[in-house]
């Protein structure tokens, strides 16, 4: 039987999150470098948002529901993620243009750095199945709430996101030595 430190899925899901981030980093910067038309400028943000659903959202909650062996719990609390990850691309959707150098709640594609960097730690730490479970049920109700809440978040400068690729590659590393 499988336990909630499922070896076969989770090694590979946990890096491919994590590169999922990084691609995402920057594909804006890669957008801006192509000469767009309004519309495609507009279909672009559309489109960043629904592979960020995906990756982002999709993604994580299933991951949550198979660490979890598919308890109930997992489930309400995955479904929550989701529609807070989707409550918060919409409003992103909407307010693109009025917020360009900070973000309003946490951006989804954070859950690329906490999710890894708190799977790795409690990997590392070696805590129980039951645990485990708990606190990433707790970790994922905090992001859906911090996806929907009404703050601040400055945009990464150029240094914050070469420090969150260092981060992500040692995740990545960190998870073959756990």
């Amino acid at each position: 039987s499988e336990t909630i430190l499922s070896f076969d899925y989770m090694r590979v899901a946990i890096p491919l999150l994590i590169v999922a981030g990084v691609c995402d980093m920057f594909d804006g910067t890669v957008a801006r470098m192509c000469k767009r038309t309004e519309v495609e400028k507009n279909f672009g943000i559309q489109l960043d948002s629904l592979a960020d659903t995906v990756s982002f959202v999709v993604f994580p909650a299933c991951m949550l529901v198979h660490m979890a062996n598919y308890t109930i719990a997992s489930m309400i609390i995955a479904c929550f993620y989701v529609f807070a990850g989707i409550m918060r691309l919409g409003w992103f959707n909407v307010t693109t243009d009025t917020n360009k150098g900070f973000f309003q709640g946490l951006p989804v594609t954070l859950s690329a750095v906490i999710i890894p960097v708190v799977y790795v730690i409690l990997e590392a730490l070696k805590v129980s199945d039951s645990l485990f479970a708990i606190i990433m049920h707790v970790v994922f109700a905090i992001i859906g709430i911090l996806f929907i809440l009404n703050f601040r978040l400055n945009k990464p400068d150029t240094k914050a996101k070469i420090a969150l690729g260092i981060l992500a590659v040692a995740m990545i590393v960190l998870l073959f030595f756990i």
